[in-house]
């Protein structure tokens, strides 16, 4: 399925760029991220597949209970063994299947709602979240004064808007 291969590029993408860098900008803090660390995110977006992954098994998604694991964080190599695991679990996907859910929009603890939803509906999401997370590293790598590619942290939708009216922003 496209979306699969899509999320299975997007961390293929992810795992050359970590490749490509240091271990020292890996766990700078970035005042342009408020001081978090690129690691950070990263690891932040790794953990959204790991909770998917936890999730499928269960039939209830949480990624409210994620476990914010520091090694991720801190460790390029960690990180890209992760991107190895996310990849063999997203490969094995034979199916589509139905999954709940499970979320805390307010700031009251506790007051989780239960959501139907599907393993496909909570790919895009995935996808989507990374994205997003992609593009705030890419701020903190333009500060550095570090290039990334054009796709880098831009939506697909964007990408072709562009190529569309010939923009570059």
């Amino acid at each position: 399925m496209k979306l699969i291969n899509d999320n299975i590029e997007k961390l293929r993408e992810i795992k050359a760029f970590l490749t490509g860098i240091s271990q020292e900008l890996y766990i700078r803090q970035e005042p342009v991220l408020n001081g978090s660390t690129i690691g950070q995110h990263f690891r932040h977006i790794l953990e959204f597949y790991i909770c998917l992954i936890k999730g499928v098994a269960k039939g209830v998604v949480c990624y409210d209970e994620r476990e914010r694991n520091e090694l991720i964080e801190t460790k390029i190599n960690y990180a890209i063994n992760i991107i190895d695991e996310i990849a063999r679990f997203l490969y094995s996907i034979e199916k589509n299947k139905s999954v709940v859910l499970k979320s805390n929009y307010s700031s009251f603890p506790g007051d989780y709602e239960e959501i139907p939803s599907s393993l496909h509906r909570e790919l895009a999401y995935a996808l989507d979240h990374t994205i997003h997370h992609l593009a705030l590293v890419r701020i903190a790598l333009q500060v550095e004064k570090i290039t990334v590619a054009d796709s880098f942290g831009v939506a697909p939708s964007t990408i072709r808007h562009r190529q569309l009216t010939k923009r570059s922003y």
